[in-house]
């Protein structure tokens, strides 16, 4: 029974007989409630009115208690604490819900691996390139002197070749494509050093059997444009590499790589010429190369150039082929990119090679008849971590000798930094052109760097092109 009631269900009274004011807002408030309450007709009076009846009442929840109370305002903070944990819930899940979304995302776009990637930083171990045996495949696929055919060719190293999307610009959309061969069965890839170079937002690989998984930078070298990336994956199948030196001129070749994104693309062609030092652009780094009539166009780059028994002789690169002849690319033999792999793997850069740190125009000797200048290197940019910039070279400057040798083209400066390590003390000889017309020249002597950076950019230039050192 309600406290306000008294025996008789009447409403309580003071001595007089007459409700107390307190007595009389509470059975103003408890009209007001019976009146904001739904009501359900009687049957047989379907749309019909009828006065509010205790059987017709559907529900009344309770009584209000008294604000007065202190239990109520105990009440009201319990039910806004739980208000506000079911927000905070609700919150926590759709974070959760936009985390998993954008998680499946970015793992569609750069495959398996691509959380841990995020958290390696050193992929690098002791390694040495195989030069294996020749694979073994139906006698069907064979010719009579034991090579392969082109389609046997392909059956039997499409599973060690890859392709990569690189992502330069942003982490969805793909900005370039190459190749790679696999080195390893626990993931290490050999591709071009352009290929990857400003892969800022990721690098993908995709397997033969389409499977994608999340790349890491091992090690790269753009002065001979080689590369090694690692992928967390296990049980794949390396290429077999045989010994380039063993190449003979009109030997049958294949191609195998991605060009124009086109997965598993397989060309042939023939040897064309042997021991071929080709530059990579942008570098004074030339690499003994193989020049070839097949076809290799972009996405090609860092793909494999197989002999006819299924192994890799070299690794092709777009930015070898000439531009100005139709049917002629070059490739990077094994044996010359056998030393900078390895390296590569073990360091994450050739911790031998003496580095200037410098980009340079150089001028020849028919150049510097022509526009009255001295022949040597015109300097462009100095690198301020090197120890070069501790002397008094400045941009502009042109040397004209490096340890006693001239230096009036990019063959002379190879030859010249072949026969010194890092570490070793270059003295060179600088001609300096001064504003009111006049002339100096000076020597200065300084320390070579170790050669561990891995991308640089070069300046551009119409003629000659600036190489870096």
């Amino acid at each position: 029974m309600d406290k306000n009631m008294n025996e008789t269900g009447e409403a309580p009274k003071d001595e007089n007989g007459t409700q107390t004011d307190k007595q009389a807002q509470d059975d103003a408030w408890f009209e007001q409630l019976l009146e904001s309450v739904s009501y359900k007709d009687k049957p047989g009076k379907a749309n019909a009115e009828s006065e509010p009846k205790e059987d017709s009442l559907l529900y009344i929840n309770r009584v209000l208690p008294d604000p007065d109370e202190a239990d109520f305002w105990e009440e009201v903070e319990q039910v806004k604490s739980h208000r506000f944990s079911k927000r905070v819930l609700w919150i926590i899940t759709v974070a959760v819900i936009i985390l998993l979304i954008l998680s499946y995302t970015i793992a569609l776009q750069h495959g398996k691996g691509w959380f841990t990637s995020l958290f390696k930083s050193d992929e690098t171990i002791e390694f040495t390139l195989p030069i294996a045996e020749t694979p073994e495949l139906d006698d069907k696929y064979q010719n009579e002197d034991g090579s392969y055919t082109a389609a046997g060719i392909a059956k039997a190293v499409l599973p060690s070749v890859v392709e990569l999307k690189v992502y330069t610009e942003d982490a969805v959309i793909p900005s370039s494509q190459g190749s790679g061969i696999i080195l390893s069965e626990d993931g290490y890839i050999v591709t071009n050093a352009h290929v990857i170079d400003g892969a800022d937002f990721g690098i993908t690989v995709v397997l033969y059997d389409e499977t994608e998984y999340a790349a890491t930078i091992v090690g790269s070298d753009s002065s001979t444009d080689i590369a090694v990336i690692k992928i967390g994956a296990d049980g794949l199948t390396p290429a077999q590499f045989a010994d380039s030196d063993l190449c003979e001129l009109g030997d049958e070749v294949v191609t195998v790589g991605s060009p124009a994104g086109y997965t598993n693309s397989v060309t042939k062609g023939i040897i064309s010429g042997l021991d071929r030092l080709i530059r990579a652009e942008n570098s004074a780094t030339a690499m003994n190369c193989i020049q070839i009539d097949a076809a290799i166009n972009p996405g090609n780059s860092g793909g494999a150039l197989f002999n006819m028994y299924g192994q890799v002789i070299g690794i092709t690169s777009s930015k070898l082929m000439s531009t100005s002849y139709d049917n002629m690319g070059f490739a990077i033999t094994t044996n010359s990119a056998k030393p900078i792999i390895e390296e590569l793997m073990e360091n994450g850069y050739i911790p031998d090679r003496g580095r200037v740190g410098i980009t340079y125009y150089a001028i020849t000797e028919d150049s510097a008849e022509i526009y009255g200048l001295v022949a040597g290197l015109y300097v462009v940019t100095i690198d301020e971590e090197c120890n070069v910039a501790q002397t008094e070279l400045q941009e502009g400057d042109i040397i004209t000798e490096m340890n006693g040798a001239a230096t009036s083209d990019s063959n002379q400066v190879t030859e010249i930094m072949n026969e010194l390590k890092a570490g070793d003390t270059m003295t060179c000889k600088v001609y300096r052109l001064n504003d009111d017309g006049s002339y100096e020249e000076f020597e200065i002597t300084f320390e070579l760097n170790s050669d561990k950076t891995a991308m640089i950019e070069a300046e551009e230039s119409d003629e000659e092109g600036s190489q870096d050192e």
